[in-house]
Order: C-alpha cells, then structure tokens, then sequence
C-alpha cells in the first residue's frame, strides 16, 4: 500500500473543482441561451448528475489513474466484523454533531446573527420535493450514495493520508475536517460539517477502512434527505 502524497490531494481537488467549474457554467450557459428552459426543480437533478459526474471523472483521471493507485492505496479494504461497531457509532456522532451545531446556532442568534437561513426549508435541496418519484430517487441516490462515496476518496482517502504524511494524527484530522467543512461553502453549517469530518477521520482510523467513513457519510446525507422530503 502506497498512501497518497498532499500534493497529489491538492493536484485531485483542483482537476474536481476545474470540473465542477466547467459543468456548472456550461448548465448556466445552456440555460441563459434558452436551449434549455430550467426550472429551480428540473435544474437540481440536472446539477447533482452531472456534478457528481464531473467530480468522479476527475478523481479517476487525476488521481487514481494518474497515480496508478489502487483501491488499497485509497483505503479499501475487505470488511470485517469491526465494521460492527458502525451500528452504534453512527447514530452517536449524528446526535454529537447535530447537537454543537444546535448549540452553535443558538449562540449566534445570542449575538444577533439571523440563522434563518440555516433552516430546511431554505435549503436548494428542498426543491426535491417537487420532483417526479423517479427523479427524486436519483437524486436520492447521487446524494447518499455517490456524493459520499467520491468525498471519502477526496478527503480520507487521499488529503487524511496526505496531511498524516507531514504532520502529527491529530492535526492532520482536524486539518482534513477544516478543508472539508470549508470545501462546502455553507457558513452556518461549518460547525455541523467540522464535527463531521473529525469524525469521519476518526472511523477512518480506528476501523482502517474506508468504507467505515463512506457508510456513516452516506448514512448522514440519507438522513438529511429524508428529513427534507419528509418535512418539507
């Protein structure tokens, strides 16, 4: 096993954003010229598909293939009973980081911060709802399939080890948990997505697998869409 190098993470995450980049302004373009007349709702399927796409292309082409890493260099291994440990581990970090985020939230409303826009209702994912059965699964599927899955190579696969290389355990989670939190561009989510990412290190570690952070990943995204359809 070959773990990865930061400078080969740092050389994935810009080919993935260079991606994401060019998708997204090809869709806008698409849809200002009117070849297309995007609604919000039909817009959000199109946006998660090929997003999701362009970011798994990426890795593959500028990571994996580039690279010649195999899925043991990434973090794969075969599963083990260890994996157990999951049933109770995931629904106590969901708790923990849904609980500092709470906290953080009510701090900042103390303070005067409007945090209204933390809600579910204002989230663009909301939009789901309106969405055909069929539609709604895919999505469903992009975001607690998919979206974990090339995330966890991202950034636990490939920026955990590559920050392990040069620094100590300990900053190097708390390194990796910063970029990720950051990497989404949702302020007042930092803190529920920080707590997240260390935690996510932490499986990473203590189960010396990969899949232990892809699983409570995309249990965590399952459980935000569900509570978006089920709310909203």
């Amino acid at each position: 096993m070959t773990p990865t190098t930061l400078g080969q993470a740092a050389w994935a995450l810009m080919f993935v954003v260079a991606y994401i980049a060019v998708v997204a302004g090809t869709i806008v373009a698409v849809g200002f010229s009117g070849i297309v007349d995007f609604t919000v709702a039909s817009l959000l399927p199109v946006f998660l598909v090929t997003v999701t796409a362009a970011a798994i292309l990426a890795l593959y082409v500028h990571l994996v293939r580039r690279n010649r890493l195999s899925p043991a260099d990434l973090g794969f291994r075969r599963p083990s009973p260890r994996l157990f440990h999951l049933l109770w581990q995931i629904p106590v970090i969901i708790v923990v980081c849904g609980s500092l985020q709470g906290i953080f939230l009510v701090a900042l409303t103390s303070l005067g911060v409007d945090t209204a826009s933390a809600g579910t209702a204002d989230d663009p994912l909301a939009e789901i709802t309106a969405l055909s059965g069929p539609w709604i699964v895919v999505c469903f599927v992009v975001i607690a399939v998919l979206t974990p899955l090339w995330e966890e190579i991202l950034f636990r696969g490939a920026f955990l080890d590559g920050f392990t290389r040069r620094f100590r355990p300990g900053v190097a989670i708390v390194l990796s948990a910063a970029l990720f939190a950051a990497a989404h561009l949702v302020l007042l989510g930092f803190v529920y997505l920080f707590t997240l990412g260390i935690a996510l290190a932490l499986l990473r570690r203590f189960h010396r697998n990969l899949w232990a952070p892809i699983l409570l990943h995309a249990a965590n995204n399952a459980l935000v869409t569900l509570t978006i359809l089920a709310i909203v």
